[in-house]
């Protein structure tokens, strides 16, 4: 069988999570980060982080054998054109920034040749980071959840300018990760996806329900915990590491 190899671009939570879901699937991976340090942190993230290797194998999902197999198949570097060579597409996972997402698939576009290119944006159109290439339709999104090794879910986002040969590479992917893949068209006049946007939804009418006095942020809380099955609250959600404007 012929090895596949894939790249990731950005070492974060989120990269790490998608680095090391490809590598456990079979995949050879290159994940380009900066400078020799963050690399560094990008490898430890995948051993030791949360929901890293070593979870994995204390949870009796991976053994140490898989998991020494999955650390073989990847590779870290702060070479870009190193990590896209021979590659079947490119994964960015960078910080939720337009204009740093722009330069990076410029940089994308310069070492690349008709691969797809998949963005990991929880919330940009295509259309404004597909800009920044000289061929918009070899762009996607592909929107994992976090922790990528547990959570299911995959948001796939096409433009009307999307080749359809690409929107298949992302949907076969998902399908071969074992993860659900939700494919929608792109909305360039708003920030978000569906989950996101129903849950910034309910976010915003949770916050009125307090400001007006009508409840408190526990009942809300309890409220949809017990009478929607959720499994956290919006509030609680803000308290366990969500930010919120």
């Amino acid at each position: 069988m012929a090895t596949k190899a894939a790249a990731v671009v950005g070492g974060g939570i989120m990269g790490s999570g998608i680095a090391q879901v490809l590598a456990r699937n079979g995949y050879e991976v290159r994940v380009r980060e900066l400078d020799e340090q963050l690399a560094e942190e990008a490898r430890e993230r995948v051993i030791s982080g949360n929901y890293g290797l070593d979870d994995a194998v204390a949870g009796g999902y991976l053994t140490e054998e898989q998991k020494a197999a999955a650390l073989d198949r990847m590779t870290f570097t702060t070479d870009l054109e190193t990590a896209t060579d021979g590659v079947e597409f490119v994964i960015e996972a960078v910080t939720e920034d337009l204009a740093i997402k722009g330069q990076v698939f410029r940089e994308l576009d310069a070492v690349t040749d008709e691969v797809p290119l998949f963005s990991n944006t929880s919330g940009f159109s295509v259309a404004s980071i597909a800009n920044a290439v000289s061929d918009p339709s070899r762009v996607a999104v592909t929107h994992f959840f976090n922790p990528v090794p547990v959570m299911s879910l995959c948001e796939i986002v096409r433009a009307p300018e999307t080749d359809e040969a690409v929107l298949e590479r992302a949907e076969a992917l998902i399908d071969e990760l074992d993860k659900t893949g939700v494919t929608i068209e792109d909305d360039p006049g708003s920030y978000g996806f569906v989950a996101n946007r129903c849950y910034a939804a309910m976010r915003r009418e949770a916050e009125r329900l307090v400001r007006d006095g009508i409840a408190t942020e526990e009942q809300v809380d309890t409220a949809l915990e017990e009478g929607y099955n959720l499994p956290v609250g919006p509030f609680s959600l803000r308290g366990i590491g969500e930010e919120w404007e």
